[in-house]
């Protein structure tokens, strides 16, 4: 590994200081993934008190100091040095109860929870590899270290850890490490919705179909409102699928932001609450609005950020409209809706109907068309809003109108131009406001 020299600086600092030190984790396995890493921690036989000594002549963070991580800032990028540890006893399913140390790089290792995370390197050493990292790593597995329920038993957050991990590079869980994750899901109770919204959102944003359809019992744990929408018959010409496998299609389909990922994993949610048959089909009417309340639910319960929250329920309320591409489709849904709202309502039905019935599925098709026609539309510096008109309220003051007069004589001027009954031209609004004038 090319090591940036600040991490080199370290390394070699505690080495002179008589100690071993390493590089481990997260960065190791991301150099060999042919990435660049993001952050370096280092892990040494030097005690907490030793590694302050040592560094003393820098600013030292020890918020972390009680699990044996003092942090380092160096050229104002901070590095976590950790003694080597071994824990025991995790009560809660989540953290040890008992921290030590050891001197024995092995007994560090050996307690981490896959074995892509568990290979060191340094430069004398090179790559430490004790328990097939690089193999697994090459043949794209994810596998615990050791005995997966005692992993998982350790800290049950490691279950949502490796779908993340594996939706994060496309890789597959081992046949242990993954029987031990549907065993063990109950695990998941013990673990905060904090943590649980941190690994969620690094699940949906990677390769996460496969994920979603064959760890759907992990899914149900975190949101159990999704429980009913598994195995769901629609009984509709517009579906190929149960409504849990249409959702696990849409959010593969959509892009891999967190906005456009839980909208479509949210979207449909109330389906089942709203399913009815006639005339041999099942119909979901206002499906939309229940999937937005639950949703509601669901994401202030995983404490997502209000912003987010509000985002997502908007798509979700509005995931269903008709949007046709005509001019006054077009024109009304960018005054109504904003112009950022109505292209990402497009994006919505798109990943909507990627996951329905073949014959539907080129609707895709259709909502690129429109995409196009209101993007050649906004060229032209097409009013969308009152203050867009070429009459102001001035103009209407002038021509004697008071009060409520004008805003409502600009708003149907404004209905005028966007049903295409008029320019917005000077000339043209002002004649268009003798006609609605004479017509009152």
């Amino acid at each position: 590994m090319k090591l940036p020299a600040y991490v080199q600086y370290v390394i070699s600092k505690l080495e002179k200081c008589g100690y071993e030190a390493y590089c481990v984790g997260g960065c190791v396995r991301d150099y060999l993934l042919g990435q660049c890493p993001d952050d370096y921690d280092i892990a040494t036989s030097a005690l907490p008190e030793q590694i302050m000594q040592i560094f003393s002549s820098h600013k030292l963070l020890t918020i972390g100091i009680k699990h044996g991580t003092v942090t380092v800032i160096l050229d104002g990028k901070p590095v976590e040095i950790t003694a080597f540890r071994s824990e025991s006893d995790y009560r809660d399913h989540r953290h040890p109860s008992a921290v030590g140390f050891s001197s024995n790089l092995e007994q560090d290792l050996v307690r981490r929870d896959f074995t892509i995370n568990a290979m060191a390197y340094n430069t004398e050493r090179g790559i430490i590899d004790m328990f097939g990292g690089k193999a697994d790593l090459k043949a794209g597995i994810i596998r615990c270290v050791g005995n997966p329920e005692e992993r998982f038993n350790e800290d049950g957050l490691r279950i949502l850890r490796a779908l993340r991990f594996a939706s994060r590079y496309n890789f597959t869980l081992d046949r242990d490490t993954s029987d031990a994750v549907h065993r063990m899901s109950y695990l998941l109770d013990y673990i905060s919705a904090e943590r649980i919204n941190a690994e969620l959102c690094g699940i949906l944003t990677g390769e996460c179909y496969d994920i979603l359809i064959n760890y759907c019992d992990i899914i149900r744990e975190i949101i159990p409102e999704i429980r009913p929408c598994i195995g769901f018959e629609q009984r509709s010409k517009y579906h190929d699928r149960t409504v849990y496998a249409h959702i696990a299609g849409a959010v593969a389909a959509a892009e891999p932001t967190l906005i456009y990922r839980l909208t479509m994993l949210l979207h449909d949610i109330g389906k089942p609450r709203c399913f009815f048959m006639r005339d041999g089909a099942g119909h979901f009417h206002g499906h939309a609005a229940v999937s937005r309340d639950m949703a509601q639910t669901i994401l202030t319960r995983l404490r997502f950020p209000k912003k987010v929250i509000s985002k997502v329920l908007f798509l979700i309320e509005n995931h269903s409209i008709v949007m046709e591409d005509t001019e006054r489709s077009i024109r009304r849904g960018l005054a109504k809706y904003g112009e950022e709202n109505y292209f990402d309502l497009l994006k919505i039905h798109r990943f909507d109907n990627s996951s329905k019935a073949e014959a539907y599925r080129r609707l895709t098709l259709h909502f690129e068309g429109i995409e196009h026609s209101a993007r050649e539309y906004l060229k032209h510096n097409a009013p969308l809003k009152m203050s867009d008109l070429e009459v102001k309220g001035g103009d209407l003051v002038k021509m004697g109108y008071k009060g409520e007069q004008i805003g409502r004589m600009l708003d149907l001027l404004l209905d005028s131009v966007l049903d295409g009954e008029c320019k917005n031209d000077r000339q043209e609004l002002l004649k268009r406001l003798e006609e609605i004038n004479r017509s009152n």
